[in-house]
């Protein structure tokens, strides 16, 4: 009990007086006394008897001071506390500072008025029922839904007592607890619960708790997910348990040993077997918990059904099996790459190719590898291209990489787009060109062997040819001769000039015999043709103004219908114009020797696709029959009664050797129209 010190100090006070007294008393002399002594012991017991009275006095009312502290102590720990008390009309009478931290009304706000009107209370019980439970048993306890005065809804525990004050009024005083915060935390351990168990049986997770001691299930989840067992409903944990164990027998092994080797964890694979007879596969995890002498007590386990998790695995097992076969079979060096080109697997192929392995490949970037000596290649910049958008790059690229021991090889390159998993992924296949060009080379080099067979098999055949072709200028050189001749015997000094002009051009078609004579020679040796740029006008003209000379008489009518003379065509000059002195001769002779009356010849040039020109001669003449159409350019066909039939056999060799086709037709008008195409060069590119 806590001592008062204001009662404390006259106690000592009166028994430092009772002391002395004592001592007083017991220094008197023994009786019998005179007046004097008889006056002192009467004081001592008037002032031994005023010290007991004092420290009896001063002991009683530190008794009431303590009795009146701890009342009002009380007091205000019940004030502090969240009590109101409230008659039998429901007024509220006393309200605690407790009770306004909880609803926020202070006290001469709240003492009078309604309780339920100024909280809004809801009792979960109804109110007859509580006011029963009081009457009978003087107490209640319940929970009530009542209102701050901010309007927030709280949650309250109320603990009632009911006081008869013996004349006839009864109060109730409540002591009230703020419950919303654990109310709310219930609501949300709930919700918790609920979502817990929602996601084990969604997932397929059984979870447990087992008392190894007692041998029986302390708490489970719902296992009918897992287990495949009916939607049980209300049936017993135990009813469960034990259809749940007969699906786990393989576990109790697993437990033994782990509990012999006194293992907390245990982690293990275990098949079990729906109801239906379908095989599952699970995962399970159990810890294990013992005592301090080392007996298992508690087992936690968790199962989780991972039949499609390993199927699945199985499906990419099987297909990495698949992918590491095509990486490791693939003929062409593969590579799979970022949407930056970091290589992220590659085959086999790619392996040897580059001369490192996938170790040194993967996480290289292929740009790196490709050959960029003088600056950024155009192969480089199709790549990047290609990373960037697969469907506009070139197809295929050819670019030079480099290989580990420093060589630079040629490779073509495929570059495929898709998308896994949202992210953009390129396969690129490389091919090797080497054994390409080498086999290129080895079939043209064959190519131009067998050129060379075919073209001596056919000297006999160019032995008429060179005839056929020489008969036309050695025709030209005999007529100029003659002429000069015939200018000799009658010749005057107005002639002189005449027969100058006679031998030189003489002079110049034994020139173009030669020339014939050595182009023939080279095309036997070699099947090459002296290709220049050459002007259409004036080479289609020159080789007219040849073929028709000395032919005035003849009455022919030429005319030219080019679609721009200013075409540049890229021929072996003497070849092409042998082809078109040819064409005009064989158009000449027609229209004179059938006796056509109307004699129209045209030489006109139109582009064709693919950057070629035709250039075409049409007649006015009988024409050409159909069954010599068919043959008309194979050697010894021919109707003329001179003609040996190689004029136009040579002449489609000539075009077909310049790139172009020779062909003929009938004319719509009438006669015959010869037409072959040569490439044509653009006007900025130099001959």
């Amino acid at each position: 009990m806590k001592v008062n010190r204001d009662r404390l100090y006259p106690a000592a006070f009166c028994a430092v007086v009772g002391a002395w007294v004592v001592i007083e008393a017991a220094m008197l002399p023994p009786p019998p006394y005179d007046n004097f002594h008889l006056i002192a012991l009467a004081c001592l017991i008037v002032a031994g008897a005023g010290a007991g009275a004092g420290i009896v006095w001063s002991f009683h009312w530190s008794a009431i001071a303590q009795g009146r502290l701890d009342q009002r102590e009380l007091n205000e720990a019940i004030e502090l506390a969240a009590v109101m008390m409230v008659d039998e009309h429901g007024i509220i009478r006393h309200w605690s500072r407790g009770c306004e931290q909880i609803y926020g009304w202070a006290a001469h706000e709240a003492i009078g008025r309604r309780r339920r009107d100024l909280l809004g209370t809801g009792l979960s019980p109804p109110p007859r029922d509580i006011d029963k439970l009081l009457r009978e048993n003087g107490r209640a306890d319940y929970e009530a839904i009542e209102r701050h005065r901010d309007g927030r809804a709280l949650g309250i525990d109320n603990h009632a007592k009911l006081f008869d004050h013996r004349d006839g009024r009864l109060s109730t005083v409540f002591a009230v607890t703020d419950a919303t915060a654990r109310r709310q935390a219930e609501i949300n351990l709930r919700l918790s619960e609920m979502r817990l168990a929602t996601a084990v049986a969604v997932q397929g997770i059984f979870i447990y708790e087992y008392d190894v001691v007692a041998d029986k299930p302390i708490w489970a989840s719902p296992g009918e997910a897992f287990f495949g067992l009916p939607e049980a409903g209300a049936e017993p944990l135990e009813d469960m348990w034990v259809a749940a164990r007969a699906q786990t027998e393989s576990v109790g092994p697993i437990l033994e040993q782990a509990m012999a080797e006194t293992r907390d964890r245990v982690h293990f694979d275990f098949g079990f077997h729906h109801p239906d007879g379908t095989p599952r596969r699970a995962e399970g995890w159990i810890k294990i918990i013992y005592d301090n002498q080392g007996q298992a007590l508690r087992l936690l386990g968790t199962y989780l059904d991972i039949t499609e998790r390993r199927e699945q695995e199985v499906l990419l097992s099987v297909g990495e099996a698949e992918k590491q076969a095509i990486l490791a079979t693939v003929p062409d060096a593969m590579l799979v790459c970022s949407d930056r080109g970091i290589i992220r697997s590659c085959s086999a192929t790619a392996e040897t190719l580059f001369g490192r392995s996938s170790v040194e490949l993967i996480g290289c970037n292929l740009l790196d590898l490709v050959a960029d000596n003088d600056g950024r290649t155009s192969a480089r910049r199709d790549l990047m291209r290609a990373f960037r958008d697969a469907r506009s790059s070139p197809w295929p690229m050819l670019a030079n990489v480099h290989c580990a021991d420093g060589s630079i090889i040629p490779v073509t390159f495929v570059v495929g787009q898709a998308v896994v998993d949202g992210t953009r992924m390129f396969v690129i296949f490389g091919r090797d060109m080497r054994p390409t060009i080498t086999a290129e080379e080895k079939f043209h080099r064959l190519r131009n062997d067998l050129a060379k067979v075919a073209r001596l098999g056919m000297m006999g055949e160019m032995a008429g040819a060179l005839a056929h072709e020489l008969s036309q200028p050695l025709a030209a050189i005999v007529n100029f001769l003659g002429a000069a001749g015939l200018l000799l015997d009658d010749s005057t000094e107005d002639d002189v000039e005449q027969l100058r002009f006679a031998v030189q051009c003489a002079g110049e078609q034994a020139s173009r015999a030669g020339e014939i004579i050595r182009r023939l020679r080279a095309f036997i040796l070699r099947g090459e043709a002296d290709m220049r740029a050459e002007p259409l006008g004036s080479l289609v003209r020159e080789a007219a103004a040849l073929a028709l000379f000395n032919t005035p008489s003849l009455g022919l009518r030429l005319s030219y219908g080019f679609e721009d003379e200013s075409r540049v065509v890229l021929c072996d000059r003497v070849q092409i114009q042998q082809v078109l002195v040819n064409l005009i001769r064989n158009a000449a002779d027609a229209m004179t020797g059938g006796g056509s009356e109307r004699r129209e010849m045209t030489i006109s040039s139109k582009m064709k696709d693919g950057g070629l020109i035709e250039i075409a001669v049409q007649d006015s003449g009988p024409g050409i029959a159909l069954e010599m159409l068919e043959q008309l350019f194979s050697p010894f066909a021919t109707t003329k009664r001179e003609g040996l039939g190689f004029g136009l056999a040579i002449s489609r060799r000539i075009v077909e050797a310049h790139g172009g086709q020779l062909a003929a037709d009938a004319a719509p008008g009438g006669g015959a129209i010869f037409y072959f195409t040569l490439p044509v060069m653009d006007e900025g590119t130099g001959a």
